[in-house]
């Protein structure tokens, strides 16, 4: 056996090592009995603790393996949760927190059901980036603010600010299957099913109890004979109508018979055909060609639970004649049952009939309740007059006001969109405010339609729709937005860092 030789009357490193009280299994000396220099193995007794030190280097080494292996594969589980958990702190904290923040709407139960559901992959696909590629130079720092999370944030995540309206029907046909899954995988941390019932008393999601006329292809079934109002041709200046509702037919039949498709109608039409085939051309059939199956409100639950979202059950049937056999309450409660083992903190309610919120919030789903408005009248009110009819709903336990965009916002003097008397009232008196609805029309260089019709003076591009975005967090405080088309919503959210999951 070889070995460096080393000088005599020079301790070698075992040498050292026994003087010490420390003993290696061999020690390889030189000879100094010999003038050859041949070198001779002298086998030195092992020292127990010596050998209890090593065993314990080595098991120390190896369980620290197995440490950073875990770690490193559940890095990113972590670190969301932490970032999650740093965003609700950072905004109860900040100078916003009034504003943007409402602990009802947000808890630390996100975090748990995270880790019970199924986590969607968020894909919010090339929309933000036009649009942002297409802002002009009017907010500087808002641009760069958007350009520099386009080039940094590489995946995205769910946002509780983002309220998926109908699913995302901006291209998928309202409240299916595809709308709904469409939406979270988009990023809406939340989901809307618009309540409705059937002949047979089912829940249906259904943006009216009077709409399958125009958002299902009833009219070309045999079960069209069926509708409150069948099919009628346009004659002369007399346009083509029809009337087709859900209590019109049982569950089976509208899920069985019907296809969802794109909302629209042609009053030229001729023929039931002719009056379906009419999607507006800023919309596409891409996604209703073969049959979008129709939600009922349980199957809604079911695709939103298995990507791992929240729900918004707006209550419908306001034209609607209960009986005593069937009261309203009778139908209130049987939407609240079908959430009977689902977290509170995940559903949303909401209603234009202030008086079905009150309900609610005496029930354990009180948490989270949202006051839908479409009084434009409210926009003439003074502030001592809005003080008055907002208060109600405070006094209730309501926690949030949603009300159009066109009721938070208003052109100033500079041509700048600034917050409304009825947006600063609302936030006045602690109230939530959520919005509705962004992406929903044509074009904004076509004047936006019906949502931005009273803002259309300084909306020129379709970019500027971020522009609306962004001045109604800022400056309106919104702490939700209803849209058709998530991704946007998703982007600015993550950006921001806005209730993200």
């Amino acid at each position: 056996m070889k070995a460096s030789y080393q000088p005599m009357g020079v301790a070698s490193d075992d040498e050292i090592g026994i003087m010490n009280g420390v003993s290696s299994y061999n020690s390889i000396t030189p000879d100094t009995e010999a003038e050859t220099g041949n070198i001779t193995i002298k086998t030195i007794s092992s020292h127990q603790p010596a050998r209890r030190k090593r065993c314990f280097r080595r098991h120390k080494s190896f369980v620290s393996g197995i440490i950073v292996g875990i770690f490193l594969t559940w890095a990113r589980t972590i670190y969301e949760d932490v970032r999650l958990i740093a965003s609700i702190i950072g905004s109860s904290s900040s100078t916003h927190s009034n504003t943007h923040y409402n602990p009802k709407l947000h808890t630390l139960n996100t975090l748990l059901h995270l880790h019970s559901q199924n986590r969607t992959i968020v894909s919010i696909g090339p929309r933000p980036y036009f649009l942002i590629n297409e802002m002009d130079n009017s907010n500087p720092e808002l641009k760069s603010t958007l350009q520099k999370c386009a080039l940094t944030i590489k995946s995205f995540r769910p946002s509780d600010f983002v309220l998926g309206h109908r699913g995302a029907a901006l291209q998928f046909p309202e409240h299916t299957d595809r709308s709904h899954d469409a939406g979270t995988r988009m990023g809406a941390g939340i989901i809307e099913c618009d309540i409705n019932l059937t002949k047979d008393k089912q829940l249906i999601c259904r943006h009216e109890r009077c709409d399958l006329h125009l958002t299902t292809n009833v009219l070309v079934t045999p079960l069209a004979s069926k509708c409150t109002q069948p099919f009628h041709p346009a004659i002369g200046n007399l346009p083509a109508t029809a009337k087709c509702c859900t209590t019109d037919f049982t569950l089976s039949e509208i899920q069985n018979q019907m296809c969802g498709r794109m909302s629209s109608s042609n009053k030229h039409a001729k023929t039931p055909q002719q009056y379906i085939s009419h999607t507006p051309s800023f919309q596409t059939d891409l996604y209703a060609h073969d049959c979008p199956h129709i939600q009922s409100h349980k199957n809604f639950i079911d695709v939103v639970n298995a990507n791992g979202g929240s729900f918004s059950p707006e209550y419908k049937m306001l034209d609607y004649q209960f009986t005593k056999q069937y009261t309203r309450q009778m139908f209130l409660k049987q939407v609240l049952d079908d959430y009977n083992h689902t977290d509170p903190s995940r559903v949303y309610f909401q209603g234009f009939e202030w008086a079905d919120l009150y309900y609610v919030a005496k029930t354990p789903f009180g948490l989270n309740t949202f006051a839908l408005d479409k009084n434009w009248l409210a926009l003439t009110y003074t502030k001592h007059q809005l003080q008055n009819y907002l208060q109600p709903l405070v006094d209730h336990g309501v926690t949030a006001v949603a009300p159009s965009i066109s009721m938070l916002l208003e052109v100033d003097k500079e041509n700048k969109l600034v917050p409304t008397l009825y947006a600063k009232v609302a936030k006045e008196l602690g109230l939530g405010i959520v919005a509705w609805t962004l992406e929903r029309s044509d074009a904004l260089s076509k004047g936006g339609g019906w949502y931005y019709s009273t803002l259309s003076q300084v909306l020129r591009t379709d970019s500027d729709v971020i522009k609306v975005l962004d001045v109604l967090y800022e400056d309106v405080g919104i702490t939700a937005i209803w849209t058709d088309w998530p991704s946007v919503a998703t982007f600015y959210a993550n950006c921001k860092g806005i209730m993200l999951r």
